[in-house]
């Protein structure tokens, strides 16, 4: 019986709404934000409102990225006191670095400053071919290898969602060359498979491969902590629970693909009774889940999230 919380993807566009909803009602999602600006050198108001202006597309994705952890760890906090103390955490990608902070495996300025700082590296792995990414709607009993895989050239699944809230479809997100992803979705039916406008970063597939190293060279003077929570990952179904095993973490968030599946699974194997699904998400809140599910993306869902631990009986552990 136990109660989880999960944080969701990094999101490059996203409107922030609810999350200055979340930042006028209560001092703790203020103070998220104005110790992440103190630490990273950023100012809150980009960071809130996600309408900074930038010199490139690494000054963006860092602003996003931390802005977003900023939210996620704010909410947390408004959550823990309610009362609300996962007894496992987990997320994808980003919020799976974020749920490492929750579990205790990083402070949140480490966390911050490797965000800002993070390297995204826009040039291409081949200069001459343009990256991208692409969300494919896949139905039950999909071949892979006709959408990635040896048999198609250039493309990658870099996140698999699962399925959606109605059981219909499959949502992956694909990524590798432009072409390639422009290619596969010319041989599919309207609709099926969609390229992604403006994204030009072949996220967590090989193509990142070049920037492993460089992680691993940022993050090696993190201290990290073994998780006091079980910390589940995303990247395969396991639960990490040394502090070596969270710092390779990091660093193969940037290369292997992401799976909403495995985290799940593995929240399930822990005995999840309910998942709080914190901060915005779009993506997350379309997908189906093997425990019943709370999205705490505005203030309203404080007041739902406690109504369902009441209603599932969840027993909340201490501080």
């Amino acid at each position: 019986m136990a109660l989880a919380s999960v944080f969701g993807t990094n999101l490059f566009h996203y409107d922030p709404k609810g999350v200055v909803e979340f930042y006028e009602a209560y001092p703790a999602v203020r103070a998220s934000f104005e110790q992440a600006a103190r630490w990273t050198e950023l100012e809150v108001e980009p960071l809130l409102y996600q309408n900074g202006t930038y010199e490139n597309e690494t000054l963006r994705i860092r602003a996003v990225s931390v802005g977003l952890a900023a939210a996620q760890l704010g909410i947390q906090d408004v959550l823990a006191d309610k009362g609300l103390l996962p007894d496992v955490v987990g997320g994808l990608s980003l919020g799976g670095l974020v749920a490492s902070c929750v579990a205790g495996a990083v402070e949140r300025q480490d966390l911050m400053r490797m965000l800002a700082e993070a390297d995204h590296d826009p040039e291409p792995a081949d200069a001459g071919r343009p990256e991208g990414l692409a969300s494919a709607y896949l139905t039950p009993g999909f071949d892979p290898d006709r959408y990635y895989g040896e048999r198609r050239e250039g493309v990658f699944l870099s996140a698999d969602f699962g399925y959606d809230a109605q059981g219909r479809v499959r949502i992956t997100m694909l990524s590798g060359y432009r072409d390639a992803l422009e290619k596969l979705a010319a041989e599919e039916p309207e609709g099926l498979v969609n390229v992604t406008e403006g994204a030009d970063l072949a996220v967590h597939s090989p193509l990142r491969e070049h920037l492993r190293e460089v992680t691993r060279a940022q993050v090696a003077p993190v201290v990290f902590q073994d998780p006091r929570l079980p910390l589940c990952s995303c990247l395969e179904q396991r639960t990490l629970g040394t502090a070596e095993e969270v710092r390779e973490m990091f660093v193969d968030n940037v290369v292997k693909p992401i799976s909403l599946v495995h985290l799940n699974e593995e929240l399930r194997r822990h005995e999840t009774e309910l998942a709080l699904v914190v901060g915005p998400s779009p993506v997350m809140n379309a997908l189906r889940y093997p425990f019943p599910a709370v999205f705490v993306d505005s203030p309203a869902a404080v007041a739902q999230a406690v109504a369902a631990v009441f209603e599932h009986g969840v027993r909340l552990r201490r501080a």
